[in-house]
């Protein structure tokens, strides 16, 4: 800033000197009369015609006045340019103090935010010298607990071995059970194959077979499928009301159990069974009611669930007829009828 108000007032001082030197010069010679005589008598004396008319001097002087006006004008212009610089390095001068002046701030809040770090830092080193004591006493706990707790582990999987050699001989007491269990069934069978037979009495076989209808035509529904002695296939009539089955003996014979299997294993169609009954066909035409002769189905999807017994014992016939008293189909997957 001093160095700017040094160079402006030189300049000024400069401006103004040459400006009115040469404006002095001007007007001192412009306005002295001038004398053609004398110079024209100078110029004879000297042998010579005179250099310079009046009208001559008096233009070179208005030439001189109006460059001395340029020449104001331009020293005024640069007096005007100082003045715009002055300005300027007092704003420039302003802004440094305002430069200062937050540098000044900034020093400030530098050492306030160093000393609140160093206080900071002092705290946190305390307070993690502090928590490392406390991590070393619960490093030691844990140590101790994990010590305690492998101790237990092992007692846990000796345990577990026992237990598992246990098991091992329990499975093998399972297993010689199961196969006791197996062999006792398979008594059992026998025993109850063999008072079925006493009970139930002689197979009757069927010299003839007859249903209402056949599902669709079809000769592996045909009535004879009832009586083959498989399993696996089964008689079918079609959907009607009062659907019928009908198994004829050789000659009259007295009748007593009859087995029935279901046409169907799976829920819903067993239901298709639910309500038939069982006739004994006397040879005149007409029918006698057996004593146990109505079916009714259970739950269960295997052939033991869906086998039936009826109870004729005391009737005497020529056959044995089956009824559903309903719109449905009449399905069985096998019949046998016993002599009592």
């Amino acid at each position: 800033s001093s160095g700017i108000n040094a160079e402006y007032g030189e300049l000024t001082d400069v401006l103004f000197s040459e400006m009115f030197l040469v404006i002095l010069i001007l007007l001192a010679a412009c306005n002295e009369p001038v004398s053609g005589n004398l110079a024209k008598e100078e110029a004879l004396q000297a042998g010579g015609n005179p250099p310079y008319s009046k009208n001559s001097i008096l233009n070179a002087c208005q030439t001189l006045k109006e460059d001395a006006q340029v020449i104001r004008h331009e020293g005024y212009s640069a007096i005007d340019k100082a003045d715009m610089i002055r300005e300027q390095a007092y704003r420039v001068k302003d802004e440094a103090y305002e430069i200062r002046d937050d540098a000044y701030e900034i020093r400030e809040s530098a050492l306030e935010a160093r000393s609140t770090l160093e206080g900071t830092l002092v705290e946190t080193l305390e307070l993690m010298k502090n928590q490392a004591t406390v991590n070393n006493l619960y490093i030691q706990e844990v140590r101790t607990s994990l010590s305690s707790l492998m101790t237990r582990m092992d007692r846990l999987e000796q345990d577990i071995q026992q237990g598992m050699e246990d098991i091992e001989n329990g499975l093998e007491g399972v297993e010689q059970g199961l196969e006791d269990v197996e062999q006792g069934q398979g008594k059992i069978k026998e025993i109850l194959g063999e008072t079925e037979a006493h009970v139930r009495g002689e197979l009757i076989p069927a010299i003839r077979v007859e249903q209402s209808t056949t599902y669709s035509t079809n000769l592996n529904y045909g009535p004879e499928k009832a009586v083959d002695g498989d399993l696996n296939t089964q008689s079918h009539t079609g959907l009607m009301l009062g659907p019928w089955f009908r198994y004829y003996f050789s000659e009259p014979r007295a009748v007593g159990q009859i087995k029935v299997v279901n046409g169907k294993l799976n829920h819903p169609y067993t239901n298709r069974l639910n309500g038939a009954k069982v006739f004994v066909m006397s040879g005149d035409g007409n029918k006698k009611s057996c004593r146990v002769n109505t079916i009714a189905v259970r739950e269960g999807e295997f052939l033991e669930a869906q086998t039936y017994y009826l109870d004729c014992t005391g009737n005497t016939g020529i056959g044995v007829e089956f009824v559903l008293g309903k719109t449905d189909y009449l399905e069985f997957r096998e019949i046998e009828v016993f002599a009592p």
